[in-house]
């Protein structure tokens, strides 16, 4: 016979002894506490964790290569918002992803003859945009790889896929003398105007078209580049001295948060446009 009275009273519940899901339940609101502690303090500047926003610290900019006094004079100006620091792309080591991970914003813009960048320091920038980091690249910057030796590059590798992958949103191909179009010596010297396409782009707030008609217009160096698939082209040169427009302003989403801007001209020509860009990145 069965005692009835004793049944299965006395069976302990399935699972880790001494754990039930009240006491998981009861955990949600300490590791709530726990991220909110630590992006608090993150916030405040007691700890730095990269790509989480903190207080009134300025934004942290890299600029890799040389700024063109345009570009000079935009960065001076935001100096209430922005510190920025200028270094060679030749000073990268081998902890590159480190170095890049400190800052909110990285500007290359090789403005001398030397347009390359090394295996490593390609790498980290790729990586440092597909965590979220906010670059902006502007004419040839970065199209050649260098190969460990001043002054000297690799001859088979010109263009920006070979360096930083897919995050960059313009391509470099053949012109029609098999020369890459994005290739030193290949920019071509217009007159022309910058004409919005994306109506309420941030970057394009309060400019439509700049120059005015009123003015003359820009001299301008563009290459022949060609947007790449998921990109959005903000705004492109409209030549006034041959029957063609190319790119101006292309902008790449890489995910979750990363952002990709190239600029085809020299920001520094429109003061307005890149002072919005870095808002816009901020």
């Amino acid at each position: 016979m069965y005692d009835d009275a004793g049944g299965d009273a006395g069976a302990a519940p399935m699972g880790v002894p001494g754990f039930s899901r009240f006491n998981i339940e009861g955990l949600i609101p300490l590791v709530l506490l726990v991220i909110i502690g630590i992006a608090s303090l993150n916030y405040f500047g007691v700890v730095n964790i990269p790509f989480l926003p903190q207080g009134s610290q300025n934004m942290q900019v890299l600029f890799i290569g040389q700024p063109s006094l345009g570009e000079k004079v935009v960065l001076d100006n935001l100096s209430y918002m922005l510190t920025y620091r200028v270094r060679d792309a030749a000073s990268f080591g081998n902890a590159a992803s480190e170095e890049l991970s400190q800052y909110d914003m990285v500007i290359l813009d090789q403005t001398s003859a030397d347009k390359s960048v090394t295996v490593a320091l390609g790498e980290a920038t790729e990586n440092y945009v597909k965590k979220g980091g906010k670059l902006v690249i502007v004419s040839n910057s970065g199209i050649y790889q260098s190969v460990g030796f001043a002054g000297y590059t690799s001859s088979d590798v010109i263009g920006w896929k070979a360096n930083f992958g897919e995050i960059v949103p313009v391509e470099c191909v053949l012109g029609a003398d098999s020369v890459p179009v994005c290739a030193e010596g290949k920019e071509l010297n217009i007159v022309g105007r910058i004409r919005r396409q994306v109506y309420d782009h941030p970057i394009m707030q309060g400019v439509e078209l700049t120059p005015p008609v009123t003015s003359p217009p820009y001299s301008m160096r563009v290459l022949d580049v060609q947007s790449t698939t998921g990109t959005k082209t903000i705004a492109y040169v409209q030549a006034e001295n041959t029957p063609k427009s190319y790119p101006a302003i292309v902008e790449k989403k890489s995910f979750p948060f990363g952002t990709v801007v190239y600029f085809n001209y020299d920001p520094g020509l429109t003061p307005g446009i890149l002072t919005n860009t870095i808002r816009y990145l901020k």
